[in-house]
């Protein structure tokens, strides 16, 4: 019979797998080929974790380690986060991942007391979001209140806020508090992330890609849209933020690299149909439009092009 052992990685629950020994007539031999007990030797820096991506109330995904208990998706847990206790759903479900950092834990599934306490920290939130709202407009400060979240299970909310300078907020804040009875504390955010915060549709008719898996907010230039060949309208690079469109950064490395190989506009070619000098190229499907000597106009695949050498 096949011996049975337990497969123990840094970070993750003990798996049962079975060691078959290759040789029967040499044990000893067979010991030294089968599973050791422990396996700590790790190349890629990262540990291996029976984990499940949970999304909170307007936010990303975030991995929670799941111990011993699988999870589906679709499934209400109760988690632990930086900010204390929290309520999420399941999005993927639990499976074996490498993870470089830690997981916070998922402490259980949702029962029917949980969904009450849950239910009534949205309406206190609700509450603080409406009341920090009123404040701002009677004090005319010029913010836009994003939304409030609660901490520690509803022992202190955060109230997000975003503008375009920075203004005293003391007397908003001790508005607030005195109206809600609540400890609260403000904080402000950018446009981006109050984007994230807030949820909604890109123009390419799909969820705002900082609020589903986007892990943070890589820079984006205008430059990256002049590479790319786009219409240099604010309306039709910028996200609903008003910021430029994060999507932007996904295909620059594809547009540079395609560029090296391409020559420039205002080169001068030759193509199997004749010199002359290049217009405008196409990355994506690696064309070069060319004005040729002859003062015609034509396309040509970026391979058959070459640059001209000047003697």
């Amino acid at each position: 019979m096949p011996e049975r052992r337990h497969l123990a990685l840094a970070g993750s629950p003990s798996v049962e797998t079975t060691a078959t020994p290759l040789v029967d007539e040499d044990p000893d031999f067979a010991h030294e080929l089968a599973l050791p007990e422990e396996v700590s030797f790790d190349p890629t820096g990262l540990t291996l974790y029976h984990a499940a991506a949970v999304r909170f109330e307007a936010s990303r995904l975030v991995e929670h380690d799941c111990g011993d208990v699988s999870y589906g998706r679709g499934e209400r847990v109760v988690c632990e986060t930086p900010n204390g206790i929290a309520w999420g759903e399941v999005v993927v479900p639990s499976r074996r991942t490498m993870l470089a950092a830690a997981p916070t834990r998922i402490l259980r599934r949702v029962t029917s007391g949980d969904a009450a306490a849950e239910a009534h920290i949205r309406e206190r939130e609700q509450s603080v979001w409406r009341v920090a709202k009123d404040a701002a407009r009677v004090l005319e400060l010029p913010v836009k209140v994003v939304r409030a979240e609660a901490m520690n299970g509803g022992g202190k909310f955060v109230v997000y806020f975003a503008s375009d300078s920075k203004l005293p907020f003391r007397d908003w804040l001790r508005s607030i508090g005195r109206t809600t009875r609540e400890r609260v504390e403000v904080r402000q955010i950018g446009m981006r992330d109050a984007a994230r915060l807030i949820g909604g549709v890109g123009p390419c008719g799909l969820q705002l890609c900082c609020n589903t898996f986007l892990s943070d907010f890589t820079p984006v230039g205008i430059k990256m849209a002049k590479e790319q060949g786009l219409t240099l309208n604010p309306q039709k690079v910028s996200g609903i933020c008003g910021r430029l469109l994060c999507c932007l950064v996904y295909e620059e490395a594809h547009y540079r690299a395609g560029r090296k190989a391409m020559p420039e506009p205002g080169d001068s070619v030759v193509t199997p149909g004749g010199a002359g000098r290049v217009r405008e190229v196409d990355v994506l499907q690696m064309r070069v439009s060319v004005a040729l000597d002859t003062g015609d106009m034509a396309s040509f695949p970026a391979k058959d092009v070459t640059r001209r050498r000047v003697e």
